[in-house]
């Protein structure tokens, strides 16, 4: 009995163009005709529309990666896991009144419904008011000029994202030197009056999955879509902004959208406060407070006032003013959209100006908490607290919180203590009781992307980073099948190199033997992927030279050294540069460059990086390591791979050994 064949057709996925709708028709007709007929022409002519219909597939894949790969990481892998017929992020059902629904619309006022209640339940009966300016002279000096309009053009981003106009920064940089005279005037006539455009002033609403169940309105954030020509405002605004001391606007403890700061320079400076206080003998608690809807509910009165204390000039503080005044937003989701409410508070999330301006807001709270030491990124803070004793660490603990809190609600915040974590290092099973909550202490929590562990061994990351990177090599096989080994090692190199070397300047040097193992057979996985080589059949060295790709050793230390050598370079951030020129010294064998020293006499400081400086700087070849970083921050564009936009990540193929050992 002879054997039958069995064909399914696959359903359609997220790569679609008119040449595969043509070529999925005629092998549709083929199909059919050889299930009616069953003679052997038609059943070649349906092998070859089939063999056709994947070549072209595998063309367009090929093609719409190669697209998607100058993206950002999250971009990338959304873009991939489309391709792959993986869930989709588009909202398609919400629970919404306690009813499940479809209906987009529905959709849409239940989420603005939810934002501003959420808001309004936060400010209780607080109504916005106005601060007396006086009058305000402008002079031609603090006018706008078109090199000032056309810099703010390089800096719009290039994304598609757009406002209620539709319109997106994409499409206006096009028209930069038609547009420039026009938005100068435009521009200066704000300044001059005092008064902003009200379609500026209304926000398109996106609902941004957080975590947990997706079809819950409690676990979105909102991200307001701006006009583009608001947000080109705003960069020019900035500008004049930036040109104020940073420390004196922001504080020095403050790393969130600052030049030369990052996630992880404030991490390395949280490190390097805990150990430097263990190994002075004292046991050191670092907690986090949680601040509810942060953005949201900032009080322009305070910010204004904030401002005048500075001494900005207040024809910009009036532009602030009334920036923050009168906004209105609307949800939209899908083809739905809801209702235009008004917005009493807040400084917009996702605007350019919203991160300074609370960056400024919250620019006390070193001195609130002092002498402790205060480390931010924009909204999330830990305050790091040390004491000889533990249980005058307890009272000192509990103090620097009530404190924390008190000034926290005198300027309109809302602390979340049932969300506040706690960590000591030196001690075991700390309480604190805050607004008759128990805050106890943990074995390891979450700063910042990174699971810092009571040890600082970091096993929890490395471990969190190794699960996360299996997870997107699943997904290099499937690209791997539609770019050749080069392409496909850029896209390594770009998006998964970065992942499993995150922060790695302040926990390279700490792990253990068997961690730095773990570390090493995922990559080396990645590149047998890549090189196809399910047989092991290549040794490491092989797989290196195959794929151009660098040792992850060298990597770490190629990314610890630039980061160094950055902070040393700009001085920024402040503290954690002090730290590092504290434990350096002139070389008289090597006119002008400096040397470190360990100052380390324990176990835990020897995880501190200012302490790990020496292994790094020894190697060094310092005008090489200049050179490099001149080039790819002058110019990124000439980045060989694609690259994070953190600013401690660098091209591996610029750095080679021979850059920077001499």
């Amino acid at each position: 009995m002879a054997r039958s064949r069995t064909i399914t057709i696959r359903n359609s996925n997220e790569v679609a163009s008119i040449k595969i709708v043509k070529l999925r028709n005629y092998k549709n007709r083929q199909l059919k005709k050889w299930l009616k007929e069953k003679s052997a022409i038609n059943w070649v002519n349906l092998v070859r529309s089939s063999r056709m219909l994947k070549k072209e597939v595998k063309k367009v894949r090929n093609s719409k990666i190669k697209q998607n790969m100058n993206k950002g990481s999250k971009e990338f892998w959304t873009e991939v896991n489309k391709m792959r017929g993986l869930k989709s992020s588009k909202i398609s059902s919400m629970v919404v009144n306690g009813n499940e629904s479809q209906d987009e619309n529905q959709i849409a006022e239940g989420f603005i419904d939810f934002f501003i209640n959420k808001v309004d339940g936060l400010i209780g009966d607080y109504s916005p008011s106005s601060v007396p300016l006086g009058d305000i002279n402008i002079v031609d000096e603090d006018l706008f000029r078109d090199r000032e309009i056309i810099e703010a053009f390089t800096k719009l981003s290039n994304k598609k994202s757009t406002g209620m106009d539709s319109i997106s920064g994409y499409f206006i940089k096009i028209f930069v030197k038609e547009l420039t005279p026009y938005l100068t005037f435009l521009f200066n006539t704000i300044l001059r009056s005092g008064l902003i455009p009200g379609l500026w002033k209304i926000a398109k609403i996106t609902p941004v999955h957080k975590k947990g169940d997706s079809k819950s309105l409690g676990n979105f954030q909102p991200v307001s879509n701006l006009l583009s020509i608001a947000k080109l405002f705003e960069l020019c605004v900035l500008k004049r902004l930036m040109s104020i001391d940073h420390d004196y606007l922001f504080g020095s403890f403050q790393h969130g959208f600052r030049q030369s700061h990052s996630t992880v320079t404030a991490v390395a400076e949280l490190v390097n406060s805990i150990t430097d206080q263990r190994e002075s003998g004292k046991v050191v608690a670092v907690y986090s407070a949680d601040l509810t809807a942060a953005f949201d509910v900032l009080r322009k009165e305070i910010l204004v006032e904030k401002l005048i204390q500075m001494g900005l000039p207040r024809f910009m503080i009036r532009i602030i003013q009334e920036y923050l005044s009168d906004r209105m937003g609307f949800v939209q989701v899908g083809e739905g959209v809801s209702c235009v409410r008004d917005i009493r508070t807040g400084c917009i999330q996702g605007s350019i100006l919203g991160p300074i301006l609370f960056n400024i807001y919250t620019n006390e709270l070193e001195t609130i908490i002092a002498p402790h030491k205060a480390i931010c990124y924009a909204d999330d803070s830990y305050v790091v607290v040390a004491h000889e004793k533990v249980d005058e660490l307890k009272v000192d603990l509990k103090k620097v919180i009530t404190e924390h809190t008190e000034w926290l609600t005198s300027i309109g915040m809302v602390f979340n203590s049932s969300k506040t974590e706690l960590i000591t290092f030196g001690s075991q099973n700390l309480t604190v009781e805050i607004d008759n909550v128990e805050i106890k202490s943990k074995r390891c929590v979450k700063i910042l992307g990174m699971l810092m562990d009571d040890k600082l061994s970091w096993e929890d990351h490395i471990y969190s980073v190794i699960c996360k990177c299996k997870s997107h090599i699943f997904a290099l096989r499937y690209i791997r099948t539609f770019l050749n080994v080069d392409d496909t090692s850029r896209v390594f190199r770009a998006h998964l190199v970065s992942i499993l070397t995150y922060g790695s300047p302040f926990w390279s040097h700490a792990l253990s033997y068997n961690l730095r193992a773990k570390n090493r057979s995922v990559y080396y996985l990645a590149l047998r992927i890549i090189l196809r080589d399910f047989d092991l059949n290549l040794n490491r060295n092989q797989l290196l030279k195959k794929t151009h790709s660098e040792n992850l050793d060298t990597i770490f230390f190629l990314r610890t050294s630039i980061f160094i050598f950055k902070v040393i370079k700009t001085l920024s951030p402040t503290t954690l540069a002090g730290e590092f020129i504290c434990r350096s010294y002139l070389n008289e064998r090597r006119p002008g460059i400096l040397t470190f020293f360990d100052s380390s006499r324990s176990r835990i400081s020897k995880k501190n990086i200012s302490n790990a400086l020496k292994n790094y700087s020894d190697n060094w070849n310092f005008m090489q390591l200049a050179g490099i970083i001149n080039l790819h921050y002058q110019n990124p564009t000439q980045t060989a791979i694609p690259t994070m936009k953190s600013v401690y990540i660098i091209d591996c193929n610029l750095l080679t050994k021979k850059d920077v050992f001499p």
